[in-house]
């Protein structure tokens, strides 16, 4: 009987520890081949009341994944928004919107975009009401 209590708890030691592991491991991880931080803090792409970060990577698919955070840093009544803009291969673009209001709120979002995406950049804005109405005056390249 003692064997077996001790043979018990070895196991149930042996199945928590391996699921902690499987918990900790970042989804990501594994379908990332190569993953970088950027942000539009400095750049051409920056606009004063909005602070917009995330990280780039190229998945082992091919496709190229972008997470973005956008935070309003400015009580100053209008929400902070950012853009993302896509250019294709073939011509084509795809545009992303994300907004937040309410200084020190953020919100963050993931956009996979197919492997034959040739350029992404990041413009920051304010706005009201879910709406942008005044952009930066340039972009930042995030993907090229």
């Amino acid at each position: 009987m003692l064997k077996r209590l001790a043979a018990s708890a070895a196991i149930g030691t042996a199945v928590a520890l391996g699921c902690g592991v499987l918990v900790v491991a970042p989804a990501s991880t594994a379908a990332a081949a190569n993953c970088r931080s950027w942000g539009t803090t400095g750049t051409s792409g920056d606009i004063a009341g909005a602070y917009t970060h995330g990280e780039k990577c190229e998945l082992d698919s091919g496709r190229i994944q972008i997470d973005v955070t956008i935070e309003d840093t400015k009580a100053d009544g209008k929400g902070a928004c950012a853009q993302l803009h896509a250019t294709y291969a073939d011509g084509g673009t795809r545009d992303e919107w994300v907004y937040v209001a309410g200084v020190g709120n953020t919100t963050s979002k993931t956009y996979t975009y197919a492997s034959s995406v040739r350029n992404i950049w990041v413009r920051e804005g304010l706005g009201n009401g879910g709406k942008c109405t005044t952009m930066a005056k340039g972009v930042h390249t995030i993907w090229q």
